[in-house]
């Protein structure tokens, strides 16, 4: 179950889907989704704690960047120590999952529904759209307003997200957007029973610093490739 809702975090963080918002909700949502579309690029330090179902604690450390105009994104992980320096890197078409203790690199078609364990789907014309706007980020999520809160960004407005889909792993979402960035801080994830699966942060966030594409989509040159794309 963890190793799953890591990988549908992460996953969901870099290969979003639409939000249905409300209100002031909808209001905050369209103000975050305009700062995400002017995003040349972003980088950060994603951190925080998965919570197992036995109710163990599992340390979440992961550098995350990305270049949405060119649909280029990476995660390097650090933590889980048992997913340590395993990458996954999103490119187009292509998502490419290096595994540290094998050495391999194994590459998918975006829109392969096999791809990573079912984990992802696919944007238009079988590419991964990478945005950092929640209402892409949340399909089928319901929003509205729930207070407020401080940040070392300043003040920020938490806006919860419901999943209408019943039986989903992540029931709802809490997300923190503090004015100064109006891009999400903090990222609170909920079962069914509003047990918490996972709390994120997202630290040191620098953008539009001209990260080049080449450097946030290297891979290991001498590691094995397992091609599982559909032939060309």
């Amino acid at each position: 179950m963890t190793r799953r809702v890591l990988l549908a975090i992460v996953l969901l963080l870099l290969a979003p889907f639409g939000t249905v918002a409300q209100g002031d909700a909808g209001a905050l949502l369209d103000r975050v989704a305009e700062t995400a579309a002017k995003l040349q690029d972003l980088s950060c330090l994603l951190v925080g704690r998965l919570i197992d179902s036995d109710g163990t604690e599992i340390a979440l450390e992961i550098e995350l960047r990305t270049i949405p105009p060119e649909g280029v994104a990476s995660a390097y992980l650090l933590q889980p120590d048992a997913l340590a320096d395993n990458i996954i890197v999103l490119d187009g078409d292509t998502v490419a999952s290096y595994t540290f203790l094998t050495h391999q690199v194994t590459l998918f078609d975006a829109d392969d529904p096999d791809a990573l364990g079912g984990l992802i789907g696919s944007g238009e014309d079988g590419r991964l759209d990478i945005t950092f706007d929640l209402q892409k980020l949340f399909a089928g999520f319901a929003a509205t307003l729930d207070g407020e809160s401080d940040t070392p960004y300043g003040p920020a407005s938490v806006v919860r997200l419901d999943n209408v889909e019943e039986g989903a792993v992540i029931a709802w979402v809490a997300a923190t957007i503090p004015e100064s960035t109006l891009l999400p801080y903090r990222l609170e994830f909920h079962g069914a029973d509003d047990a918490l699966l996972a709390e994120l942060y997202l630290e040191d966030l620098q953008t539009d610093v001209g990260l080049d594409a080449a450097e946030v989509s290297y891979l290991p040159d001498d590691a094995e490739i397992l091609d599982e794309r559909a032939e060309r």
